[in-house]
């Protein structure tokens, strides 16, 4: 009863895959999940616990600990100054409060982070209680092979059909081709294993031809869909898998001894070198960039800056806007997921997790050479180790919220059924109708161990444990939805239309021509305006003491205390902004506006070049943006167009006269 009602969750789980991954989502998916922990920390039988917890030795538990460790380490305030991320110092004189250092540039990503891995973490540990049953295991391999396959055929579709309205980010392809390969690799194997075994009932063979058959197309579409989304490397890292998986094969069936395995093991090795020719490698660049085909000259500038503690889990894409080029937002650079972990982790984390996936692959490897039976699984572990490697270091799909809980299940699949023994191969009991003599069977086969004798043994409390923190995380989530939501625009940050309005109130008729703001919005009256700015000011303060490096909440900070004399420098805000996100076009209009309408900000050298240079980019490669340009002109004080008048013309002085004559 508690595997069916935990299939029923993994099933609800794996039903979310259709859903686009947001804050909302993760907070369902961790709900989920805190049921089916709790289901298992409360109605599993202690055999089951007992044998789940041979998997959890030392070195395991501490290598699934570390990362939560590192990350408190990234969020936890630290008490001396001058060793957290310089960002924090910046910020506090910014705004004029005391605010705690810390290694992490944004809290609120990081501990979105911490909850990403909590959840795939959870799908692991109910995926490896799960399939401890090996009927079980076999029923959570076909799902699996049947949910990678629907993404392959989606993709191949997709990628045949250009004008899908889904969106890129949300196809994790290569990842999933590559563990639905493998997969598949393993379900046909152990179809022609049936066929092998020697029948103890008769049957008819229409059971495993049935699997095979479904297993080979599955197989065929992984491939497909890894060749046309993946390129060559994806293709490359989904044979050195199978390959893994094969060479287990072939040692257990035809190669018996040590001079068979040594023979077939360095056969393997020559396949794995010599398919590294076939790969370009970018020799000039970061080891972690090497095998990526995509844009990476904000990534490659982001390497050289590491910390060793680590930037902040989740943190790169509030890196991005420091490092990138002009107009690089728009196309949104990805990483591959070396190198975001080496970015938001530090390369010693980096490192160690390399280190613990190769000991992971290895013993893996060997515990599937010593199974009897479901030697496979262990095996489809290896080989995914090997695969997940290779496309960490090509593109950063793996990283994703849905690929990543893929990869748990296939994780704790393999893990549950890579020890062998009677203390292991757990028949579950109430799957079968209770009589006496099945009772002396299961009292005789229980293990004898006094700490699970009890009815709350250690795993039982451990796993309920987590199972509340999971709810508890689920309602952090819901109650966090704003300000600390998906990352937001400007619009969307200022919390409310009279904020807006109030900001370009001198220029609302010219609002349509600035970026994103497209409405003229009515006013309140003064006695609510005067309380939706305040709270506005408090809103926005309050997301940069988590989070300061959002340029657009700076800017938005800086617009609305130029406006309302709030108890701010609007220099200093304006200086952050452009600090934060020097070259995100889309917030040129708004700051040229607050800029040029801010006599101390005119009369500060820094911040004359870095108008300049806004100007220079608004005017010579943005065309559409001089509307805006012209807004911001007729709104400036004296010295702003004093200021506006003398660049402009070094770049183009007729545009001068034409914003001479649109002004009153």
């Amino acid at each position: 009863m508690f595997q069916s009602s935990v299939l029923a969750t993994l099933a609800a789980v794996a039903a979310d895959f259709a859903v686009v991954p947001n804050l909302l989502s993760l907070a369902a998916l961790s709900g989920v999940l805190a049921a089916a922990i709790l289901a298992a920390g409360l109605f599993a039988t202690s055999s089951t616990l007992a044998s789940f917890a041979k998997l959890l030795r030392p070195l395991v538990i501490l290598a699934l600990a570390a990362p939560v460790l590192w990350i408190a380490l990234q969020v936890v305030p630290i008490p001396l100054r001058g060793l957290g991320n310089h960002i924090w110092a910046t910020a506090s004189a910014a705004l004029d409060q005391p605010l705690a250092e810390r290694f992490s540039v944004d809290v609120r990503e990081t501990i979105l982070a911490l909850s990403h891995y909590n959840a795939v973490l959870a799908a692991g540990l109910v995926t490896a209680v799960v399939t401890l049953d090996k009927n079980r295991a076999a029923q959570v391999l076909y799902t699996l092979v049947s949910i990678t396959a629907a993404i392959c055929i989606f993709s191949v579709w997709r990628s045949s059909n250009q004008s899908g309205s889904w969106p890129a980010e949300q196809v994790w392809t290569s990842t999933a081709a590559a563990l639905g390969a493998l997969l598949s690799t393993a379900m046909a194997v152990r179809a022609v294993d049936q066929f092998r075994r020697p029948r103890r009932s008769p049957r008819s063979p229409a059971g495993p031809l049935v699997i095979l058959t479904c297993a080979i197309l599955s197989l065929i579409v992984s491939v497909a869909a890894a060749v046309l989304c993946g390129g060559w490397i994806a293709l490359i890292a989904v044979l050195l898998g199978m390959t893994t998986i094969l060479t287990v094969v072939a040692i257990r069936k035809w190669f018996f001894g040590l001079w068979g395995r040594a023979g077939v093991l360095a056969t393997a090795a020559m396949l794995f070198v010599a398919s590294f020719t076939f790969i370009p490698i970018n020799r000039n660049s970061d080891l972690t960039t090497a095998l990526s085909t995509q844009t990476r000259a904000a990534t490659e500038r982001m390497l050289q800056d590491t910390h060793p503690i680590g930037s902040g889990a989740g943190t790169f894409a509030a890196l991005l806007p420091i490092y990138a080029d002009v107009g690089m937002l728009a196309m949104r650079e990805r990483p591959t997921a070396a190198a975001a972990v080496a970015v938001e982790m530090g390369r010693t984390f980096l490192c160690g997790l390399l280190i613990v996936t190769v000991m992971s692959a290895c013993m893996l490897f060997g515990r599937a050479l010593s199974r009897n039976h479901s030697y496979l699984y262990p095996a489809v572990g290896a080989g995914a180790s090997v695969s997940l490697t290779i496309l960490a270091f090509a593109e950063n799909s793996l990283l994703d919220l849905w690929a990543s809980l893929l990869v748990a299940a296939v994780f704790g699949l393999a893990f549950a059924q890579s020890l062998s023994g009677k203390a292991r191969d757990v028949e579950t009991i109430e799957l079968r109708p209770p009589t006496e003599a099945s009772a002396q069977t299961t009292a005789a086969r229980r293990i004898p161990w006094p700490v699970f004798a009890s009815r709350w043994p250690p795993t039982r409390v451990a796993l309920t444990m987590i199972g509340l923190l999971l709810a508890a995380q689920t309602g952090w989530i819901v109650s966090q939805r704003w300000p600390f939501s998906d990352r937001l625009s400007v619009t969307s940050v200022a919390g409310s239309n009279e904020a807006l309005a109030s900001t370009h109130q001198s220029t609302r008729e010219h609002a349509s021509t600035a970026s994103g703001f497209t409405a003229i919005l009515p006013l309140k009256s003064d006695k609510a305006a005067a309380i939706s700015r305040s709270t506005n000011l408090n809103a926005l303060s309050a997301v940069l003491q988590y989070s300061p490096l959002r340029g657009d909440v700076w800017l938005m900070l800086a617009a609305l205390s130029k406006q309302h004399a709030a108890p701010y420098d609007t220099t200093s805000l304006l200086k952050m902004s452009y600090y934060t996100a020097p070259n995100a076009v889309e917030l040129i209009p708004l700051r040229l506006s607050v800029a040029l309408g801010t006599d101390a900000a005119i009369k500060e050298p820094e911040l004359r070049d870095l108008i300049r240079r806004d100007l220079k980019v608004a005017i010579t490669g943005r065309p559409p943006l001089q509307p805006a340009i012209a807004a911001a002109y007729q709104s400036a004080s004296a010295d702003g167009r004093a200021f506006a008048d003398s660049s402009i013309l070094e770049l183009d002085p007729g545009y001068v006269q034409k914003l001479r004559s649109r002004s009153p």
